[in-house]
This record gives C-alpha cells, structure tokens and sequence, in this order.
C-alpha cells in the first residue's frame, strides 16, 4: 500500500460526510429544488438540515468547476446560518466536509490554507473527534504535496495534544498519520513501529475499530515490504479478531476489511511462490460483493498464478479482461500491460510483446495522473541533489569491479599456468621413469641370457614361452583368446603356468597378459606415431579405448596422451 492515491480512501476506510440520507425516488435536479424551497420555508434546525441535504448533493458534482463554486457558496451559507442559530456542532460539519471537498478535487494548497483555523475551532469547543480527523487530512495533504517534513511535525503535535488530554484514541491516530508519513517514504520499519504502537492503543478504546482494521492493514504491507512474511501470517490471527470486532459493533459484515486481510495474504503467497494457497485467497476475494478491492490487484493475482501453472493462455485472457475493466489510471493500465508482455514472451509470441513495449513507451509519455507527478517531482529533486555522488559511486564501482575482474582473471591464468607446469614436470618424470625401467628391463634380459640355469629354470623357461607366444603373431590383439589357448598352445596345464607366472613376475596369467598388451601398446605410441591411440588400444587388444586408458594410467601414472606428448617432446637416441 505505497501509492499516495490510496492515502485518502483507506485512511478512514470511508469518507466522513456528515448528511442525513437522501430519498432517491426523486431527480437530483428536483431534490435540489426542493430542498432549495423548503430552506426558503423553514427555519431553525430544519433549515440547517435542509442546507446539509442539499450540498451533500453537490459534493457528488464536485468534479465540475461550476458545480464546485456553488457547493462552497452553501458551505458558506451553511456555516452563517449554524452560527446565527449558536449550531456548533453543524459548523463544524461544515468544516469538515469543507476540507473533504478540497481532498477529492486534489485541491492540498486549500486545506493546508483552511485546515488549522478549522483545527484550532475543534479545540476551542472540545469537537476532538472532529480535530483529529481533519488533522489527519492536514498531515494527507502535506504528504501528497511530499512535504514530509511537515507532516511529520503536524502528527506529532496531533500526538502531544491527545497525550496532553490521556486520550488514547487521539494518541492512536496520531500515530497512525505518523505511520502513513513513513509509508510514503518507504520507511518500513518505523511504519511497522508506529503501527504496532497504533494497534495497541486502539485494542484498549471503542468506536475506531475500522481505523483498527486500517491500521492492520498498512502493517501487513510494512511486513512484507520488509520480507518478513513469517510475521504477516503470526499477525492474522489478532487481525481477524480486529475485524470480528468492528463487524459486531457495525451490526453489519465488512467486505472491505477481510478484502484488504485476503489481499495481504494472497500477495504474500504470490511473494513466496506459493500459487495454490495465493489462488485461494483469490477466490476469497472474488466471492466477496462490493468489495472495493482494486480491479488490477485481482487481475495481477489471477494472471500470475495462471502463469505459474503454465496455463499461458488462460492467463493472458484474465489480464486482456484486467486492461479493458480497470478505469483507475493510464498508471494500472501500465501494470498490465507489463505482465502481459511477460506472458506473451513466456509464450514465445515476441512481436506482440514488443509492440507491447512500445505502448506502455508511449503510455508513459502521456500519464497526467497528479500520483504520479508528485513522485516524479520529488524523485527528480532527490535526484538533482544526489547526482554528482551517484555519479562517482558509479564511477567508482565500475572501477572496482573492472579491477576485481581483471585480479579474477590473473589469478585464473597463472594458476592454470602454474598447474600445467607441474602436470608437465610430473609427466616428463613419469617418462623418464617410464624409460629407465625399459633399460633396466633389457638389462636384466641380458643377464639371464648369459646366466646358468637356475633351479627355477622350467618355470623361467615356460614365461619366455608364455612371452614369445602372446607376442608373435596376432595373438597379443585377439580379444577371443582365453587361458585354455595359452595352455593348449604352450603344452602344459593350467596349475603349471600359473605357479610359473606367479613365481617368475608375481602376476597371475591373466595379469601377465594384460601387462603385456598395456607394455605392447605403449612401444606402439613410441614406434607409430601416425597411429590413433583408439588404434594402438584395438591393436592391443582393448576393443574399449576407456578401459586402456584406466589401465594405462593405472600402470604408468600418466594418460596413453600424456605419454605420446612426452615422447614426441624428446630428443630421439
């Protein structure tokens, strides 16, 4: 509830126009007649009545000029006849009644011109109720012209003469309009203060319960202004009670008090995603009649959890329905037209969206709405004030951030540098460890070539065969090979070649071979190198590359690429 041009009917719920009611059966032309004669007949309390009917009239006129000169002609004939007749109590209607004419042509100049001598009428003859609410649209008119300041020192004399008095409910709606001049500057937590300060007061006094229920309603919105949904929820409790009350001391039920509680609740779900419960609140609010809520917050509700379901379609005729109901202002048509160009991207229809665009551009250059003024008025202040800082801040910011950036991005490459330079440090070592073993390997071969037979000759004797067999021919890249071929092949048995291979390597049979394909492969990616790795590990006997990848890398520490790289990288002897 940020918008200033809900200040006026939301901070009484309802306007306070002091009239007795009026027949319609007849023209509002024939009433004015004759209640015109019947002041020419009648005299005395009559007559005051008579005046009272007729302007009552002319205040639902006021939005013409000429309509609005005659209605402060009868205030004035009014107010001289209430104090020909020593009628207090109608004069002071009068003035009040003055001032809510001035409120609904957005005329604030006048009130805050007329208001402090009605204030200071009010005080001389004890009117306090009548004082307190026209103070209150003298602190309205201070914070629609954005004069805070102001309003801010006028709710606190409001709140000094009430506590001067002990009169709580006085105190109560100073604190209020205190409230409603950190709303409008977006003060959440001192509205939410003032509020519950407000709240309090009113619980302990009778007849502004539907101040009570306003009050409520403003702090449901510093709330979740704030984020601070878990005590929204904790608060509707005690709300509900506020409205039970005022319900029982109208005699009547009050759509528009549960209308702003089921408002709180369904944009506060829609706020934390949650659409099932938001659209219950929904439907609330739709069941209720005359409820006075906004057109476009229903609408907005409607299309949003259409749209959170994915029900494109049935969401973008609920807010085409919102665009041609909603009469407020070019500023609600606005709103709508931004989820609806949500919607028609979310859709994939991106040319309708952006024409879209360019009509709330164009919408926006023609908004003549005083709302809307006022804060662009005070924005551009605020902003002439503020410029040059924001323009260094920026400046700065953009500096900061370059910098970080730049940081970011040095220590990215020289820890990407530094971490391939030690990868090709431990690689090179790998090799060279790789290629020691081979020499050590062709030593050793050396030796037993030239050594006597020892008493483990035959097992010797049967791995040199076991070696010569699976590296003649194809044997070594036959995928279909089993242990009984080996066997079959070398003329012995199974429990024989295994205590040989054992003995000898300290691998079993099938380690052995798979050592040997891996030792195979490997002299292949040194003695070809117009070969494909996936083509050395099918011709070793791998039909999956990824599995001799892992046993490489297994075997040797390093990758069958790695080590090529190592090897094409040097110096042939």
């Amino acid at each position: 509830m940020k918008y200033k041009s809900y200040l006026i009917a939301i901070l009484w719920g309802i306007q306070f126009c002091f009239t007795l009611p009026v027949s319609a059966q007849n023209t509002i032309q024939q009433q004015k007649d004759s209640l015109r004669r019947a002041i020419e007949q009648s005299d005395g309390t009559d007559k005051l009545r008579s005046y009272n009917r007729l302007y009552y009239l002319y205040m639902s006129e006021i939005a013409d000029d000429r309509k609005m000169d005659t209605l402060l002609t009868l205030f004035g004939q009014t107010e001289a006849e209430a104090i020909r007749q020593g009628n207090v109590k109608m004069q002071g209607m009068v003035y009040g009644n003055t001032i809510i004419s001035h409120i609904n042509r957005n005329e604030y100049d006048k009130i805050i011109q007329k208001a402090p001598g009605y204030l200071d009428f009010y005080i001389l003859h004890e009117q306090w109720k009548l004082y307190y609410q026209i103070h209150m649209q003298l602190i309205t008119a201070y914070n629609l012209k954005g004069d805070y300041k102001k309003a801010a020192e006028e709710a606190k004399l409001m709140f000094d003469r009430a506590k001067a008095r002990k009169d709580k409910a006085g105190m109560a709606t100073a604190l209020y309009a205190t409230a409603i001049t950190y709303n409008v500057q977006d003060r959440w937590k001192e509205e939410e203060d003032c509020f519950r300060e407000c709240i309090r007061l009113l619980w302990e006094v009778s007849g502004y319960d539907n101040i009570l229920t306003q009050a409520y309603a403003f702090l449901c919105s510093s709330l979740r202004a704030q984020g601070q949904y878990d005590k929204l929820l904790q608060l509707v409790p005690e709300y509900e009670k506020a409205i039970a009350r005022f319900e029982k001391a109208a005699g009547r039920t009050q759509p528009e008090a549960w209308g702003n509680l089921y408002v709180a609740l369904m944009n506060t779900y829609i706020d934390t995603k949650d659409y099932d419960k938001a659209g219950e609140y929904l439907a609330k609010l739709e069941g209720i009649v005359n409820n006075n809520i906004s057109r476009y917050e229903l609408a907005r509700a409607k299309a949003l959890i259409l749209q959170s379901r994915g029900d494109y379609r049935k969401a973008l005729a609920a807010i085409d329905s919102a665009a041609v109901e909603v009469q407020e202002s070019e500023f609600d048509l606005n709103a709508v037209r931004k989820i609806k160009m949500e919607i028609l991207t979310r859709m994939g229809r991106f040319d309708e969206a952006f024409t879209l665009f360019d009509t709330i551009i164009a919408a926006n250059d023609t908004i003549k709405d005083v709302e809307i003024n006022a804060r662009f008025d005070e924005l551009r202040t605020q902003y002439e004030v503020e410029k040059h800082i924001a323009e260094k801040e920026r400046n700065l910011h953009y500096f900061l951030f370059t910098l970080g950036i730049c940081l970011v991005l040095a220590l990215l490459l020289t820890a990407t540098f530094y971490y391939n330079r030690i990868i090709a440090l431990k690689n090179h070592k790998l090799y060279e460890r790789i290629k020691e073993q081979d020499r050590l390997a062709n030593a050793v071969e050396t030796a037993k070539a030239t050594d006597t037979l020892s008493p483990s000759s035959e097992q010797k004797s049967l791995v040199m065969r076991l070696q010569e067999y699976l590296l003649s021919g194809e044997n070594l890249s036959n995928a279909d090979m089993n242990r009984d071929d080996i066997i079959s092949a070398l003329g012995t048995n199974r429990n024989t070649l295994t205590e040989a291979v054992k003995a000898v390597t300290g691998k079993s049979p099938m380690e052995y071979t798979r050592f040997l394909k891996i030792e195979e492969a490997r002299r292949m990616l040194d003695s070809h190198p117009e070969f494909t790795i996936e083509a050395v590990a099918f011709s070793s006997g791998f039909n999956i590359p990824s599995t001799f990848y892992r046993l490489f890398r297994k075997q040797y520490g390093i990758s069958p690429a790695e080590y090529r790289k190592m090897a094409n990288s040097s110096p042939k002897k």
